[in-house]
């Protein structure tokens, strides 16, 4: 039996519902003050614009990320697995956003709140607790733990099948990986694209905020 609801939502984490970005730079200035002595004929600046070039908004395979770090600043006293236990503390740099919660809240009681996710299952589920997301969540679905990742149209299928609803809608950042598939798929798609990348395939809403959500939805369903 189909819900009452209006749609099943489908939502991206990084970049969608938590700014990865902004934690990203706030971890990466507490690494470079952390490890200063080891760049210490470095200019800070470069180094941190070079981290974060290196970074590709976290879409880059974490341990390949790990090893152009350490290729590009070899003084740096770790090895590819120690940086990334490092690494794994990015979650406690993710702040709340009190506007999204309340606007998920708001989402909650006319549509069904999932989450689709690349990565690491630790990594994720730890930036929706310290964002305070989970609990809008009927299910939570990241690549780790389903064994197959974004654009693969398995993972799509397997979110679908938790669907309670015909009209399904894919938001996220990514066009590759979120709105390719989706639009292959035939779902409804809003694509969050703050800086204004030129894509070749118009998805059916573009966002510059997930703060626009509620009026593109109002439009949509």
């Amino acid at each position: 039996m189909l819900s009452k609801k209006k749609a099943s939502l489908l939502f991206d984490i990084d970049n969608t519902l938590v700014d990865r970005d902004t934690a990203f730079h706030a971890y990466m200035q507490n690494f470079i003050s952390r490890n200063q002595a080891a760049l210490d004929e470095e200019d800070m600046s470069q180094v941190h614009a070079e981290m974060m070039a290196l970074d590709c908004h976290g879409r880059k395979d974490r341990k390949l990320f790990c090893h152009e770090v350490l290729q590009s600043f070899p003084g740096l006293p770790y090895t590819v697995e120690s940086l990334w236990e490092d690494h794994m503390s990015l979650p406690d740099f993710v702040n709340p956003d009190k506007v999204l919660n309340e606007m998920l809240e708001r989402l909650s009681a006319d549509y069904q709140l999932m989450i689709l996710s690349n990565g690491s299952a630790n990594m994720q589920r730890r930036k929706l607790h310290q964002a305070g997301l989970a609990d809008y969540f009927e299910h939570i679905f990241i690549s780790a733990e389903v064994g197959c990742a974004k654009p693969d149209h398995r993972l799509f299928s397997h979110v679908l099948s938790h669907c309670r609803h015909t009209s399904v809608v894919m938001i996220g950042d990514d066009y590759i990986n979120d709105m390719q598939p989706a639009m292959s798929m035939h779902l409804k798609t809003v694509f969050i694209n703050p800086e204004n990348e030129t894509v070749a395939i118009r998805p059916d809403f573009e966002l510059s905020s997930i703060h626009q959500l509620e009026e593109a939805l109002a439009c949509m369903i």
